[in-house]
């Protein structure tokens, strides 16, 4: 029973999965998400993997410590994403949208990629975001 308690009690305490602010800037308007931080090679492979729910306005943003060609695939994935990669500077330089569930499909590569941002599919589209924008993460 104690067992429980703490643990009901460290979540409690912990970050909610959304709980950084990024923004997609384009030339006629800034977008903004709240998204989770996929740093760690462990997080970087669940991703968005099993999630049946996500909100226009969330997203996960995937950072890389060194630039690199960057795939991703959507296994085990039941939402249908837009993939937004971009260099180290936010800079875009892909954009793959309306990626489809469960798709073992290799989406990319994409050289000199430093981080990924994932929002629900459509996002990009119905904001008419392009490689113009940039994103800025608040840290």
């Amino acid at each position: 029973m104690n067992s429980l308690f703490f643990t009901l009690f460290c979540i409690s305490f912990s970050t909610p999965l959304f709980a950084h602010n990024l923004t997609l800037n384009c030339p006629h308007k800034s977008i903004p998400f709240k998204v989770e931080l996929a740093r760690t090679p462990q997080e970087q492979e669940k991703g968005l993997m099993f999630r049946m729910d996500l909100r226009e306005d969330e997203g996960m943003l995937f950072l890389f410590s060194m630039p690199k060609s960057m795939s991703m695939w959507m296994k085990n994935t039941p939402l249908s994403l837009d993939m937004i990669f971009c260099n180290k500077e936010g800079k875009i330089l892909a954009i793959h949208e309306n990626t489809t569930p469960y798709s073992l499909k290799i989406i990319g590569p994409v050289e000199g990629t430093s981080q990924v941002l994932e929002v629900l599919g459509g996002t990009v589209q119905k904001h008419g975001a392009s490689e113009a924008c940039t994103l800025t993460l608040d840290r």
